[in-house]
């Protein structure tokens, strides 16, 4: 790297004056014996300027504001300095000139972390508002997995949106995938989100190409679980002493008769249910995850459930998720029930054993699961199908050995 000398002088030009009889301030830059001159859009009067110090004399407010300001001046000069050297670039004074006037596009491009906590921001002033605190957070998490990334392989705090790329990307999926030992799907949640990122640093200029065009982010299919009619009636008919158990069991079927989330449960309030003109009982409410607005008839034994522990501090006491989940594997050994049951399982057996094997429409079940189209209800309807042609593929084997047709 060529060597340089900058140096940075505040004169008074006296031959100079307003109308006021102050004389503008100039500053001068000096790179290498070339200098270049411009004023700061500051003014003092010519008795009032101390040339040794280069500064306004006197405690005023007016000076100190004026001495503050060139103060100023001088670190921002030497800082723009610091970042065209950091940059590669060749300093000349016409050159700082320019980056102090925020001039030098180079010097106005984001940073990855930046930009990324910019949006976090924006995130998280919409909590409760369209973005639940679960997205908010996973957009916390990531930005932490990127840091510890950026600085484990690049041995930086950061790095500028142009120096991402394709290379960038499959070394973060490596690290979440190896160093991290996440499954496919979680890696994917924070892939997702990079790419959003990185969409709207192109959209709004930061970046010149998307390195996301050649990289496929690809989900494993997962088998999502609910309970047939069978098993849903073993549970109905659990019966059990013990109140953690009886709890559970209550809070799941609720889940599995509204379609409700654990989230939209647990802040379920008396404001969310409507009685309509026919005496029929809605509850209209807004999911927390995505802020749509579910409308669901409320069923006999989810009213029975609410009038079970009506006067409770809460509308319904369900329990914290890592408990219910615990009580629900529980009750599912108990009711000889193979599969895995987890809360969520009760969301998805609304939507398949209560609603779309009754004969309920796929638009119809999409707006009660607060939906914004029937394209993610759909594979439910698939998940039934499948059920019946599993059922089917039995009756076919007990008539095989018929040889008269």
């Amino acid at each position: 790297m060529e060597k340089h000398c900058t140096m940075v002088y505040f004169s008074l030009r006296e031959s100079k004056q307003n109308k006021k009889g102050l004389s503008p301030i100039e500053v001068s830059i000096s790179t290498n014996g070339k200098r270049i001159y411009f004023s700061t859009g500051k003014y003092a009067r010519s008795t009032d300027w101390n040339k040794e110090k280069q500064l306004v004399k006197g405690k005023s407010e007016e000076a100190q504001l004026v001495n503050s300001y060139l103060t100023q001046l001088r670190n921002k000069i030497y800082q723009k300095e610091i970042e065209l050297l950091q940059m590669g670039y060749l300093i000349t004074a016409e050159l700082l000139k320019e980056a102090v006037a925020d001039k030098v596009e180079a010097l106005n491009e984001k940073s990855l972390f930046e930009f990324f906590e910019e949006h976090n921001r924006e995130q998280e002033k919409l909590v409760g508002n369209g973005v639940s605190k679960a997205t908010y957070w996973i957009s916390v998490y990531t930005v932490r997995l990127l840091k510890k990334f950026v600085q484990q392989k690049y041995k930086r705090e950061d790095l500028y949106l142009r120096e991402l790329n394709l290379n960038f990307i499959q070394s973060f999926h490596t690290f979440l995938r190896i160093d991290k030992g996440m499954a496919q799907n979680s890696s994917t949640k924070h892939l997702k989100l990079l790419k959003k990122i990185v969409n709207l640093a192109v959209a709004n200029s930061y970046m010149a190409t998307n390195p996301f065009i050649t990289y496929k982010i690809e989900r494993e299919p997962v088998e999502i679980d609910f309970l047939d009619e069978e098993e849903l009636r073993k549970i109905i008919n659990f019966d059990t002493p013990l109140p953690r158990l009886e709890r559970a069991k209550d809070m799941f079927l609720f889940g599995c008769f509204t379609g409700l989330s654990y989230i939209d449960i647990k802040t379920l309030a008396p404001e969310h249910f409507e009685k309509d003109n026919t005496g029929r009982i809605w509850i209209k409410k807004r999911r927390v995850k995505t802020g749509v607005l579910s409308r669901i008839p409320l069923l006999p034994i989810a009213k029975l459930i609410l009038d079970k522990y009506k006067g409770g501090e809460k509308l319904l006491p369900i329990q914290d998720p890592a408990d219910i989940n615990k009580y629900l594997k529980d009750i599912a050994i108990l009711c000889d029930i193979k599969k895995r049951i987890t809360f969520h399982t009760s969301r998805h057996t609304f939507a398949s054993t209560v609603t779309l094997a009754n004969n309920i429409s796929l638009e119809v079940v999409s707006k009660m699961l607060g939906h914004t189209n029937t394209r993610m209800t759909n594979h439910y309807a698939k998940l039934i199908d499948k059920c019946i042609g599993e059922q089917m593929d039995k009756l076919m084997d007990t008539f095989t050995g018929d040889s008269n047709y």
